[in-house]
């Protein structure tokens, strides 16, 4: 078969006409949700935590912090309705930034991205202003259905472990 060889082959989908509206998809377990997530999770981010991070000098630490927030703001929203569940994982995490201040401190980040990493990192920062529609904090869940199932087998950023490392 050449370039030349144009062979009329059907094509999938619809007759031509007029175009249906498209229909919401739902992807497989599994499949990357990171867009929209992202999206949606920036709809939620408040004044305060718009500053996110001062990078660090050190380009791997900042990828941590700023992956590390988005995994907890998913986490923390989306187990507010689980009290116990979101008690956890409101312990677990202040663990994990008590952590990451520490190993910042010693690798002598400046004070104020530690600052603002902290300051990010606060729970009021994460979740979602009160007057943000359930809708919309459904709609951010629903892209992360396995949200629980990761956190379970901690299958996210663990800042006490990695970032030391990350600043080496």
């Amino acid at each position: 078969m050449g370039l030349g060889d144009h062979t009329a082959r059907p094509r999938p989908g619809p007759e031509p006409g007029p175009r249906q509206a498209p229909r919401p998809t739902r992807k497989a377990p599994g499949q990357a949700r990171g867009g929209v997530a992202l999206c949606l999770a920036a709809l939620f981010v408040t004044p305060a935590a718009q500053a996110q991070i001062i990078p660090t000098g050190t380009p791997a630490a900042d990828i941590l912090l700023t992956k590390a927030l988005a995994e907890q703001r998913i986490f923390l929203t989306c187990s507010a309705l689980e009290p116990q569940t979101h008690q956890q994982i409101l312990q677990n995490w202040q663990r994990d930034v008590t952590a990451a201040s520490a190993a910042l401190a010693a690798a002598k980040v400046p004070q104020d991205a530690v600052t603002a990493f902290t300051t990010a990192a606060m729970q009021e920062n994460l979740l979602p202003a009160p007057d943000t529609p359930f809708e919309d904090i459904r709609q951010l869940c629903d892209s992360q259905p396995d949200w629980a199932t990761r956190y379970a087998q901690m299958n996210y950023t663990l800042l006490e472990f990695q970032l030391p490392q990350a600043l080496q």
